[in-house]
């Protein structure tokens, strides 16, 4: 839900097919930048442990990998359920806001 409320949200702001599909590309950037590959604990590089420590998406990758590493680890569910649901909110919210101003405008 959260992805495609940030597509939608892409689709209200540009209007334009492809620039909703070029959001791959930064999807792509933000997961490599994230903790994605390898386990933030596990990071030897301070700069890139901090880039994956500030990136959502960090967070969205290590909720469903504590279930199958460690099993019900509370933190990290909330964690990636609690920054799911706030981009989710966010996106939905202000799409919904814009085309609504949009559409009352015509």
């Amino acid at each position: 839900l959260a992805f495609g409320a940030i597509g939608l949200f892409a689709a209200v702001v540009t209007g334009s097919a492809e620039r909703v599909q070029g959001l791959v590309a930064l999807a792509l950037a933000l997961l490599f930048m994230s903790s994605m590959v390898m386990p933030r604990n596990l990071i030897k590089a301070d700069w890139f442990k901090s880039i994956a420590t500030y990136n959502p998406m960090s967070y969205l990758v290590e909720a469903p990998r504590s279930l199958l590493v460690s099993g019900w680890d509370g933190r990290a569910l909330a964690l990636g359920c609690g920054i799911a649901a706030a981009i989710m909110i966010v996106c939905l919210g202000t799409s919904v806001a814009r085309l609504r101003r949009t559409t009352l405008a015509r």
